[in-house]
């Protein structure tokens, strides 16, 4: 967090910047399926996929800065994964998209 004075200070209260040093950032324009894994990246998401908590672990990992809200946070890491588009035997497509409304009340974070 970059911690704020003076007037800032008062007004910004619990909530906190994000801040990214990055040295180098590489642009890869390859798709999925063409994209080869190294072997600890490969063992790395297999330990993963073994993991029974994978679930929760991933969902705390949204917005790790906000406390609580676990249920939020799962809903919206199924937003971001989304699902498979599908194409049934008649020619009618699926779409894999989700949508979700989150409503609370105003001013509340």
């Amino acid at each position: 967090p970059i911690p704020y004075v003076g007037f800032r200070a008062m007004r910004a209260g619990l909530v906190a910047d994000t801040y990214l040093v990055a040295m180098s950032v590489s642009h890869f324009k390859k798709k999925y399926e063409e994209y080869e894994l190294r072997g600890d990246e490969e063992e790395q998401i297999k330990r993963l996929a073994e993991d029974g908590d994978i679930y929760d672990k991933l969902a705390r990992s949204l917005a790790p800065e906000i406390f609580g809200h676990e249920d939020i946070k799962k809903a919206l890491l199924l937003l971001l994964v989304g699902a498979p588009h599908r194409q049934l035997k008649d020619g009618m497509k699926i779409r894999g998209d989700l949508h979700i409304c989150l409503m609370g009340d105003p001013g509340v974070a």
